[in-house]
């Protein structure tokens, strides 16, 4: 039992993790006009979009609730 702790304990201390500088990982410089993915046309799309339905489910729900009357 002494031996097997021994042993791992040696074992342990010989090996010697190397971590990689996350520079390596990196990519050179990339230079887009894309932000999430999208061009400036396509995110513009997308907030109408959510404007449309934000405003349309206030309507909505301002109708249901008697708030406001046709």
């Amino acid at each position: 039992m002494a031996d097997d702790l021994d042993a791992l304990r040696r074992s342990a201390l010989e090996e010697e993790i190397t971590i990689d500088p996350f520079e390596a990982h990196m990519t050179g410089e990339i230079s887009s006009d894309k932000m999430f993915g999208m061009t400036a046309a396509e995110r513009m799309f997308v907030s109408i979009g959510c404007f449309i339905l934000t405003s349309l489910g206030g309507f909505l729900l301002l109708l249901v609730m008697d708030k406001i009357a046709l």
